[in-house]
């Protein structure tokens, strides 16, 4: 994946990737928007990146990580936007459960299981 920097390390099916791998764009597609370096930028100069200073006053940018399967947060609306961010289609009528598989299916997140 050309461009993009991992900051910290990360597993995903198994396997762990962290800064300097190349990470194939079917597994970045499944990393959080948290784990990569800001584009143009690199890390401070303490070698640990400040996650919510986005240096332009305003809120840092929602993560890309999926929303709780239950509890605060895990309405079918967290569900759908994080589909649509991921190109997950899904039907109008969807209901929230149907979101997440639809997610699982298209590899995006892990199967509960």
């Amino acid at each position: 994946m050309s461009g993009r920097r991992l900051i910290a390390y990360v597993h995903v099916a198994g396997v762990v990737y962290g800064p300097g791998d190349v990470v194939p764009d079917e597994v970045a597609r499944r990393i959080g928007a948290h784990a990569w370096a800001p584009d143009g930028g690199d890390q401070d100069g303490g070698g640990e990146q400040q996650l919510g200073d986005q240096g332009d006053g305003g809120p840092a940018p929602a993560p890309s990580e999926a929303p709780p399967r239950s509890g605060r947060g895990s309405g079918v609306e967290a569900w759908r936007a994080f589909a649509e961010q991921h190109d997950v289609e899904v039907p109008a009528e969807a209901t929230r459960d149907d979101v997440i598989a639809a997610c699982e299916a298209a590899g995006v997140i892990e199967p509960e299981v």
